[in-house]
């Protein structure tokens, strides 16, 4: 299996909407999917993240190059001024807590 999460800060508030419609759309586009295992958004200190785990790297790849996750991409330099995202293996899905935690310790995000 294979876990992606990714941390976005907005640029402006005014980018909220546009970014949770975005980030739902492509959440949903995620959960649909047979191959994710695990799909969900949350905030914490400040980001917004999305986490998902996927069956194997082919799963996680075609979703991020299709659909509305491919469009919320496109978008996230002109909504995003903090847009990180990292991969890792796992043998179960992870909480939100342990994603966090990995993410925070293979990412640089300047404050």
């Amino acid at each position: 299996m294979l876990a992606a999460i990714g941390g976005v800060s907005l640029k402006h508030w005014y980018h909220a909407p546009e970014f949770f419609w975005r980030a739902g759309q492509a959440c949903r586009q995620a959960q649909g999917d047979p191959l994710c295992l695990h799909a969900d958004l949350f905030r914490r200190d400040g980001i917004y993240f999305s986490f998902s785990v996927w069956q194997d790297i082919e799963a996680m790849l075609t979703f991020s190059q299709s659909g509305p996750h491919r469009r919320a991409v496109l978008a996230a330099d002109r909504l995003a001024d903090v847009n990180r995202f990292h991969h890792f293996p796992c043998i179960g899905v992870p909480s939100p807590e342990q994603a966090i935690q990995v993410w925070r310790q293979n990412t640089q995000v300047v404050e």
